[in-house]
């Protein structure tokens, strides 16, 4: 499906050289996948849980710079909900705003699929990501206790949801 937000999904950035796209994530893409999941989050998905995370009801698209994969988000949706699963960019790409095309690309896709919200949950530690979602129009929902694994033992998760 082509995302009319953003035309064939490729803009140029700041920088005339470079160019965004994004496209359908397919499974030849998942070693470059895995290598940015590993290198983003400290408790890292498998290769298990990604492939079981590919079918009809699920939206897995790739970010590319330059031909090169710097960033993905995985989601699926039903009933008019759609819930972020995954998402990471780069280390080595974060804070360049990238994140946020991403998730506006998301934004417009889900309501391109006449969905009405987008569910996610975010490390409570994990600031930048979640000033990120409430400038895109997130709100704190509510708390899941002890949720992800950390180090030294557990983490809540907020649950925050944009309404479409």
């Amino acid at each position: 499906m082509q995302n009319k937000h953003f035309g064939s999904s490729s803009v140029p950035t700041n920088n005339n050289q470079e160019k965004l796209s994004i496209i359908s994530m397919a499974i030849n893409d998942l070693p470059n996948v895995l290598t940015i999941e590993s290198a983003a989050h400290s408790h890292p998905w498998s290769e298990k849980l990604f492939m079981s995370n590919f079918g009809k009801r699920y939206i897995n698209h790739i970010l590319l710079l330059n031909g090169q994969i710097v960033g993905y988000f995985i989601a699926s949706y039903v009933a008019g909900e759609v819930t972020l699963l995954n998402i990471a960019i780069a280390p080595e790409q974060q804070g360049k705003g990238l994140g946020q095309y991403l998730l506006t690309y998301l934004q417009g896709f889900a309501t391109d699929l006449a969905q009405q919200e987008i569910w996610l949950e975010v490390r409570a530690s994990n600031q930048a990501a979640i000033k990120l979602y409430q400038r895109l129009g997130f709100v704190d929902v509510d708390i899941r206790p002890a949720y992800y694994p950390t180090d030294n033992g557990r983490e809540d998760a907020i649950i925050m949801c944009c309404y479409l």
